[in-house]
């Protein structure tokens, strides 16, 4: 790589072969045979010894610190990360600035020990040669200029000026390098995690109708008071969410984003149900970790769970054409008069002759005053694939905009992305399958929106008719037109149905008979990963191995000029130390040697004129190195 510049110069502190007086053999060698084998014949043979001391120094130093580098970020990319004890760790969290002052100054006192290293063994090697052959002025002075990492300006001597910038450049970026390999940064270190689930598209679930726990979870698992605020919010959420807006709500203490998904939130510690649930106890945890979790500062974890939502869709209809289906209304006085009620109230009943799985779900009733008859009923009308909701409103209340809405629900099985952090995010993936109309999920999806229906109706107004028209004017203003409120309405009643499954899930897992008798093929695998946010280092991309190229290339330079300068002049005469990048050696050796008739002066011509002369360092007794004018 280095060489004098001359016709016939070796590189990097090798031997001229014009200086050489013309020798064919070298020990044993032949010069133009030299290169590799001969090179690796004389190293054997004589430099081996010639390590020990400063060469092996060098040469160790250097390789000490690329195998900490390279070996520090090979075993980075094996384990994935590597985490700071949790004290270190939320110690560096707090001092982030100490945190990067440290760093940095231990990367420059690596850089600068790799650069050290460099510019030793140059001199010394730049010592070896001269007291060998020699070598040109030329090369002298900018082998000097090299090892003391300064800048050749030289357009006679190109090769030079390139190979003194990339070495500026190279020993320049190696703090950099250090510093980006050894700063411990926040990080997150990943453990997968394993359980399962109950599967509700399991045809057993319909096999065990009879059953009191499925029973229960049915026709009650949303009517306590835990989930009635739940089921409006869920919808007026899901519309949120539908309309790109925020909105959370809280379901058995967790707090979902937008929608719950369906899903049952699955912790890896079991839980408290018996405030939720009728003759519960706790829902067991069913997802742990695959190894021991870290102790880090923060975490999150994700999921990928079984689902459960609906195809919703809604149109307008005339009740008169509706088949089977039947309105009164009366004032309760009329109704009843034995009973002694106020008057003013009035009592609508909104019916169906069409018998359903849940002998509920075909009638409904609301009280108003006479004078508000601000309600809104429903019933259900089954069919193969799918259930239709009627939504009645009387047209002279403020629900109106509602008339009579009549929506297909068609229950689907879901594949959800659940990521759970400060609050429950669902994606849910859209290779959605049917589920059975007459299932378990399906009925208990009904009994959650006809208890929403229910639960929200007062005397004087609907909550559920509240928030549908509070999200219809967001969009619409006072226009409320047909289509927002049809969609509105679509999406109200998509999050309501996967609240009810979430719920409906939780009612299962939270009874321990049912899960007694629960057989493993009525569960799915459910897997994901956990984050333990901390603090420590962090496998990076493959291409992050260019931080550490500059530091080896110096290394690899560095140990080149040692082991060939070693190699070449092992067996030449030794004599008192010399430092070429020592002024005071330089005046000196140069004073006491005959190169006071060689310089005429400091101009470029005088400069021009002396860079072909060789210069040899030689020992005169008495009076130490000197540097003499080699013969060429």
């Amino acid at each position: 790589m280095f060489s004098d510049g001359s016709e016939h110069s070796v590189p990097f502190l090798g031997y001229n072969s014009a200086s050489a007086g013309g020798r064919r053999h070298e020990g044993g060698c032949l010069w133009k045979a030299f290169a590799s084998r001969c090179l690796w014949t004389r190293a054997k043979s004589a430099a081996t010894p010639e390590l020990i001391g400063w060469p092996g120094i060098v040469i160790l130093g250097q390789l000490t610190l690329q195998t900490s580098a390279w070996g520090f970020f090979l075993l980075l990319q094996y384990r994935g990360g590597i985490a700071l004890p949790y004290e270190l760790a939320a110690w560096a969290k707090a001092n982030p600035h100490t945190v990067e002052w440290v760093s940095t100054q231990l990367a420059t006192i690596l850089a600068f020990l790799s650069t050290l290293l460099f510019s030793w063994g140059v001199r010394q090697s730049i010592t070896l040669r001269l007291r060998g052959d020699g070598m040109t002025f030329a090369a002298f002075i900018s082998f000097i200029h090299i090892s003391a990492r300064s800048l050749i300006l030289n357009p006679r001597k190109l090769k030079f000026s390139l190979i003194s910038l990339s070495i500026i450049i190279l020993t320049g970026v190696q703090t950099a390098g250090w510093s980006a390999l050894i700063t411990p940064r926040a990080v997150v270190i990943n453990t997968a995690l394993i359980g399962h689930e109950i599967d509700l598209s399991s045809p057993l679930l319909e096999q065990m109708q009879n059953n009191d726990a499925l029973t229960y979870c049915v026709l009650n698992a949303t009517s306590g008071p835990s989930f009635m605020v739940g089921q409006t919010e869920s919808g007026y959420a899901a519309v949120k969410g539908h309309l790109s807006f925020p909105a959370t709500f809280t379901l058995m203490d967790q707090s979902f984003n937008l929608s719950t998904g369906g899903i049952l939130p699955l912790t890896l510690s079991s839980l408290n149900a018996s405030t939720w649930f009728f003759n519960a106890t706790t829902i067991p945890a069913t997802v742990r970790p695959a190894v021991d979790l870290p102790k880090g500062l923060g975490s999150s974890y994700s999921l990928n769970q079984q689902g459960f939502t609906a195809d919703v869709s809604c149109q307008f209809q005339d009740p008169k054409e509706i088949p089977g289906l039947f309105f009164t209304n009366n004032t309760v006085r009329d109704w009843i008069d034995t009973q002694n009620l106020p008057f003013g109230i009035s009592y609508s009943d909104l019916y169906s002759d069409i018998l359903l799985a849940v002998p509920f779900l075909n009638s409904s009733v609301a009280y108003t005053l006479v004078d508000s008859p601000n309600y809104i009923l429903m019933v259900a009308c089954p069919s193969p694939d799918n259930y239709q909701l009627i939504f009645y409103a009387d047209q002279g209340g403020i629900y109106r905009f509602m008339k009579t809405t009549v929506c297909t629900v068609s229950p689907k099985i879901t594949n959800v992305d659940v990521r759970y952090s400060d609050a429950i995010n669902t994606w849910t993936r859209p290779n959605a399958k049917a589920a059975d109309v007459l299932a378990a999920p399906t009925l208990s999806a009904l009994a959650t929106l006809y208890e929403m229906v229910y639960f929200s109706q007062a005397i004087v107004s609907n909550s559920m008719g509240d928030k549908l028209s509070s999200l219809i004017a967001e969009v619409d203003g006072n226009t409320f037109t047909e289509d927002t409120t049809l969609r509105t309405t679509e999406e109200y009643i998509r999050g309501v149905t996967q609240f009810s499954a979430s719920v409906f899930r939780a009612c299962l897992s939270s009874n321990k008979d049912f899960l007694d008798a629960l057989p493993s093929s009525m569960t799915v695998p459910t897997s994901g990963m956990y984050y333990s946010d901390t603090i420590g280092w962090l496998r990076a991309s493959h291409v992050t191995f260019l931080e550490l190229l500059p530091g080896t290339i110096v290394a690899f330079l560095t140990i080149y000029a040692v082991v060939v300068a070693v190699a070449r002049h092992a067996r030449d005469p030794k004599g008192d130390y010399f430092d070429p990048s020592d002024p005071m050696h330089l005046v000196a050796a140069s004073a006491a040697g005959d190169l006071n008739n060689v310089f005429m002066g400091t101009k470029e011509k005088d400069i021009i004129a002396v860079e072909d002369v060789n210069v040899s360092l030689n020992t005169i007794p008495g009076r130490g190195p000197v540097l003499i004018h080699g013969t060429v």
